[in-house]
């Protein structure tokens, strides 16, 4: 027989072969698309590098336009132009010079010029200046009330500036001159983000340029008279683009060119093969790699718990199993470890459960023997007639066979009380009752079953709890339980308090006793059924509630079964040689039995309600 591969093998199977397809699909298909794609990439690069240098453009001028707004909106900077003077008043030239210096830093422009009403200029204070012609046709324009942006050749540069008009008091009082150069630093920039070269000409003069190759240069030349192309053109071995350049003056030839090397593209597309076949070599070598790590990755949880699940059959439930992964892998281990955790505690809880059934009926064992035995006992007395009706001794065989008989009889109603609580079906049968009679019948029957004990029993009723609402024959049970414990566990002179009081619709019975208290590991697992605080093979039958006798262990687990078929629950509080209080919490009690108890204190109230 054939052994089937195991899951790692076939998870590298079904992946590395598809991988392996389609990284040879890709390789072919990139080395068939990329040369027919290189041109309109350098295309769409171009295109794009246009829309991003007419941006940064517009967004230059946006800028010096708005902090043109702001200086000339500042009242500081209009009144001083609106001083009077002449024109050659040398005093308002150094008022608007100092001014302007303070105003110069908010865009720190590459032209910075203030012209007054008269259409003169005041002040310059940037790197550039524009020329008479070109700024008396700005400031005319400003001085009109009309602010405005225009591109202009100044010295061989390209500049962008923005003329605004400055008021005070309703009227035109100068004009400012910002600009920017734009074939500086702005073209160095393009430059670094587009990777394409631009040049600027004026006519077919080129007044700057990123080239340095006199034949790009004429390439440059030549494109410039063709700038309303719709597109790139090539041009000896140069994919470029001419573009009127953006505000340019009406009839202004000042044009940008962006181009990029033929050669360059195609020596890069020349390497790509070769570049195409060490990228196939090192693929392979990643995904046998990558196949493997991905194998042993997505089996290695499955194997722990393979392997786990193996030594759970030998009873080992510390295999180790990775819950640190964050996967859906990482999930199924942690889930199965809880699951296995569970499991042991279950098995744990069955042997515990074992075991303390086993101490019940040895401790059950032990508490029936001894009735049984006296009946037994005194029936051989009976039957061989040693003792005869109305002899002496007579009355006192009929007591200690009605002790035994009632004794038989507590454990039996124990037994089924134990038996009643456990039933699912069994529910409480609530009714509004007095909570002090409950509590002095309680108080009245635990103390029956220990008539030589010297232990103070009270209750103490509080005025909010007078009348609750819950079954009576259940709650007496659990009260009657938890004060047989205090007086069991409270030596001679001490006390045990029932107390019952109120929070808010809730009921609390509290029995405090002045005992021996519990231990910490004791009241830990005081109400869990599987505990058995005491052994079997020392158990002592009592004889009523004698100090520090421990009986059948049923009565808390009784309790604490009420409790929770009434919605509540039992708390516990104790130290050792400092006494324990009990508490018995049944929600909602009091809310329902409101009604009654106000109907004790106001008839009328009463027949209302």
């Amino acid at each position: 027989m054939i052994p089937r591969p195991g899951l790692r093998a076939q998870i590298l199977v079904l992946t590395a072969v598809p991988l392996l397809a389609l990284g040879a699909a890709v390789l072919w298909f990139v080395d068939r698309g990329v040369s027919a794609r290189s041109e309109q990439a350098i295309t769409e690069d171009l295109r794009r590098a246009a829309g991003v240098f007419e941006d940064m453009l517009a967004a230059h001028s946006d800028e010096l336009a708005m902090t043109g707004a702001i200086i000339a909106r500042d009242p500081r900077f209009s009144a001083v132009l609106a001083l009077p003077h002449t024109r050659d008043d040398a005093g308002y030239r150094a008022t608007v010079e100092s001014v302007a210096r303070d105003f110069r830093q908010l865009a720190d422009p590459d032209l910075f010029e203030i012209v007054d009403v008269h259409g003169d200029l005041v002040t310059t204070s940037g790197r550039l200046r524009t020329g008479p012609t070109e700024r008396g046709t700005l400031a005319a324009e400003a001085l009109g009330g009309r602010a405005g942006q225009r591109a202009l050749v100044q010295d061989g540069r390209h500049l962008l500036v923005v003329t605004t008009p400055v008021t005070a008091d309703g009227r035109v009082v100068g004009a400012l001159l910002l600009g920017r150069e734009v074939s500086g630093a702005l073209a160095s920039r393009l430059r670094e983000l587009t990777d394409s070269h631009v040049s600027f000409l004026e006519g077919d003069a080129i007044t700057r340029t990123t080239l340095g190759d006199e034949d790009a240069h004429r390439v440059a030349r030549a494109l410039a008279a063709r700038a309303a192309t719709d597109g790139p053109v090539l041009e000896g071995g140069w994919i470029a683009w001419a573009r009127p350049l953006p505000m340019s003056g009406p009839g202004a030839r000042q044009v940008y060119v962006l181009q990029r090397s033929l050669a360059a593209e195609t020596a890069f597309l020349r390497s790509v093969r070769g570049h195409l076949v060490e990228i196939g070599v090192a693929l392979l070598l990643v995904l046998a790699l990558a196949t493997s790590f991905l194998a042993g990755h997505l089996t290695r949880p499955i194997r722990q718990i393979v392997r786990a699940a193996t030594a759970m059959e030998r009873g080992d439930f510390g295999a180790p199993v990775d819950r640190a992964r964050r996967d859906e892998l990482g999930t199924l281990a942690a889930r199965f470890d809880d699951m296995r955790q569970h499991q042991r505690e279950n098995l744990r809880s069955l042997a515990e459960l074992a075991r303390a059934k086993s101490e019940f009926i040895a401790v059950a064992s032990h508490e029936l023997r001894t009735p049984i035995s006296v009946i037994r006992g005194w029936e051989e007395i009976l039957r061989t007639g040693a003792l005869a009706p109305g002899a002496p001794g007579f009355e006192s065989c009929l007591d200690a066979i009605a002790d035994s008989c009632g004794k038989l009889e507590r454990i039996a109603e124990k037994a089924t009380r134990m038996a009643e609580a456990s039933d699912a079906t069994s529910l409480p049968a609530p009714t509004t009752n007095e909570v002090e009679p409950l509590l002095d019948e309680a108080i009245e029957s635990a103390c029956a079953m220990a008539p030589n004990r010297a232990v103070r029993v009270r209750a103490e009723v509080g005025p909010e709890a007078r009348h609750a609402v819950l079954d009576r024959a259940l709650v007496l049970q659990a009260i009657e339980q938890l004060v047989q414990n205090g007086i069991r566990f409270t030596p001679d002179g001490g006390s045990v308090e029932v107390v019952a009081m109120g929070d808010g619709p809730d009921l609390h019975v509290e029995v405090r006793d002045t005992g021996m208290g519990i231990s910490a590991e004791v009241r830990r697992r005081l109400f869990d059924e599987s505990f058995v605080p005491r052994d079997s093979r020392h158990h002592h039958t009592p004889r009523g509630l004698e100090f520090a006798v421990p009986g059948m262990g049923m009565g808390l687990a009784l309790t604490r079964r009420i409790a929770e078929s009434h919605g509540g629950h039992v708390q516990v509080q104790s130290e050792e040689g400092r006494g324990s209080v009990f508490t018995l919490v049944l929600p909602g009690a009091l809310a329902e039995a409101s009604p009654l108890a106000a109907s004790d204190d106001d008839p009328d109230l009463a027949a209302a309600a």
